[in-house]
This record gives structure tokens, C-alpha cells and sequence, in this order.
């Protein structure tokens, strides 16, 4: 990880979307390539568990092992036998999933201790089932009922209690968590998504499951969209501005943000979501490096580089 020195400069957002979280990794590899370190990780869901993987300090050999080694037992059990005691005894909802086998997998793998010792800010984001509040944690309080809250899929997943009231996943808000990054001023922003849409063009839905899942990935992309809609809408005022206006309009977006992103150009599926398997996990890392190759390839200044 890269020291601080005087104002962070540079940001890295990982954004939610279940077993698709291998695809960050491969992208981390290709930035790790290019020598860009950010001084800033934010996530959300299993970008959340892959940025404080990162505070943590695995290594990318020991993030490419730990995903290649995830299988779906290791991440969650189906809770059959509780949802039909429920039924019979009408205790009320119950979530479909038990997560305790993720939580002993990130016990397992990550000390959480070590977050507190990293120069690299590291803010992950939950939301407040009682309040819908987003709420944003890093690296100085960040804990176990943290991580697993930040990934708490709704229905599927159980809440998760922190510091006494109930979270679950901050996807469900903000699914793309920039906004610690313009609230530091961060200038330079690389932005992973786990979703295809919004950066290359789909074929129309050809049934009813083709439309659904058209209107899932929609939703993962739903906060960055309506961001890069602001952003336009603010750079396009500015412009029609005279040097005074600019001087004196506040924004909380700054106009000279450096703003990249790296996503999926293909479907990847309703089943990627809870897909754990060494299979997917390798097929992801393969896919997230050469997207990232691709995709940065004009930031980088490498756009005459053969592949």
C-alpha cells in the first residue's frame, strides 16, 4: 500500500456484487502493474470485504489464492430446516441464508487488527435497516460485525447488529461508494463495477428473464448512473460560467476530477451473484485484467501498446 503524504490524491471504489468479486482482483492485478496505489479503498458488499482484504495486507497472490479457494459452503448455508420451523411457528421473517461460514472465513483469512496500522484509508458502507440511513465505517473502527454488515444481502443474508442497530448490505444505497472520495477531494478515481450495463451497448431482452436480469444490473449501476449524470449536469453549468461565477459557485463535485472506470462489456448472469467456485473465481480474474488492460489503456498512456 502507498503512504500518505499530505492530501490523498488517489482512490480506488470497489462496488458491490456477490461471487463477482474476483473480477476486482483482476483489475487490482493490472493497477498493480501500472504502479497506481491509491491512498483511498472504498467498498461496498464484496467490494467491501475486498478493499479491507486489502487494508489487511494480503498480498495479490494470497487475494488471487483466497478467491480461487472459495466455495459456496465456505460463504453461506441455506437455512431450509429454520424457514420451516418459522413457518410452522409464525416467528416472522427469516432470512432464506445462514452467513456464519463467511464470517468464519473472513476471521480465518484476515486480521482485521491490521487495519489500524495502514497508512491506505480503507471505508466501507452499510445502511440502517430501521433508519434506511447510509452509513460509512473505515479502518479506525472497522470489525467483523462491520464487514459482514456491508454484505448483507438483503432477504438472502441476515442483518447484521452494529454498535445496536440493524445493517445490512450498503449496496442496496449506494452500490458504487464515490462519495467519501469528493468528500476528501480525491482528484483521481478508478472505479470498479460488477455490472455490465452503462458501459457498452446490450442487445434487447429477448424474454421475461432476459428483462429481469437487464433490470437487476440496471439497479447495481442505479447510484453510479445518477453520479455521472450529476458530474455532466455540473461540468456542462461551469461551462456557461464566467470566471467570477466559477470562482464563487460550490459544487460538491470538484471540476477537474479524473474519473475512470472498468467494467464487464458481456452479461454475466443471475447465477455469477452466489456462484463461489474456484471455476468462476479463475474465469473473473482473467476477465477483470484484460478489462482493466483495455479500459485504462488511454489513462495509462498506453493506447499504441500491443496486447
Amino acid at each position: 500500500m502507498t503512504t500518505i503524504t499530505g492530501k490523498p490524491k488517489r482512490a480506488l471504489i470497489f462496488s458491490g456484487g456477490g461471487a463477482r468479486g474476483a473480477y476486482q482482483v483482476g483489475v487490482w492485478k493490472y493497477l498493480l502493474e501500472m504502479g497506481w496505489k491509491p491512498d483511498l479503498i472504498c467498498g461496498t458488499s464484496v467490494g467491501a470485504i475486498n478493499a479491507c482484504a486489502l487494508g489487511c495486507g494480503l498480498d495479490l497472490e494470497e487475494m488471487i489464492q483466497l478467491w480461487k479457494s472459495i466455495e459456496r459452503r465456505s460463504v453461506y448455508r441455506v437455512a431450509l430446516w429454520r424457514q420451516f420451523l418459522n413457518m410452522i411457528t409464525r416467528r416472522g421473517f427469516t432470512p432464506l441464508m445462514d452467513t456464519e461460514p463467511l464470517k468464519n472465513l473472513i476471521l480465518e483469512r484476515l486480521d482485521l487488527n491490521e487495519l489500524r496500522h495502514n497508512p491506505t484509508e480503507i471505508v466501507i458502507t452499510a445502511v440502517n435497516v430501521l433508519t434506511s440511513e447510509l452509513k460509512f465505517f473505515n479502518n479506525k473502527v472497522i470489525d467483523i460485525e462491520h464487514v459482514m454488515a456491508s454484505s448483507a444481502i438483503p432477504i438472502l443474508f441476515p442483518w447484521v447488529y452494529v454498535d445496536g442497530s440493524p445493517y445490512w448490505d450498503g449496496g442496496v444505497m449506494m452500490n458504487n461508494p464515490i462519495l467519501p472520495a469528493l468528500e476528501r477531494g480525491i482528484k483521481e478515481v478508478i472505479v470498479v463495477l460488477l455490472s455490465p450495463v452503462g458501459g457498452s451497448r446490450l442487445p434487447l431482452p429477448r424474454n421475461r428473464r432476459d428483462a429481469i436480469e437487464r433490470v437487476f444490473e440496471q439497479q447495481l449501476m442505479g447510484s453510479y448512473e445518477a453520479f455521472l449524470a450529476h458530474l455532466h449536469y455540473d461540468r456542462k453549468r461551469r461551462r456557461k460560467m464566467n470566471a467570477w461565477q466559477r470562482m464563487t459557485y460550490r459544487s460538491w463535485q470538484p471540476s477537474d476530477l479524473v474519473l475512470e472506470t472498468v467494467a464487464p462489456q458481456r452479461m454475466l448472469g443471475f447465477h455469477s451473484i452466489l456462484n463461489f467456485s474456484s471455476r468462476q473465481a479463475d474465469d473473473l480474474l482473467r476477465l477483470g485484467y484484460t478489462d482493466a488492460k483495455n479500459q485504462l489503456s488511454d489513462f495509462f498512456g498506453l493506447r499504441d501498446t500491443p496486447y
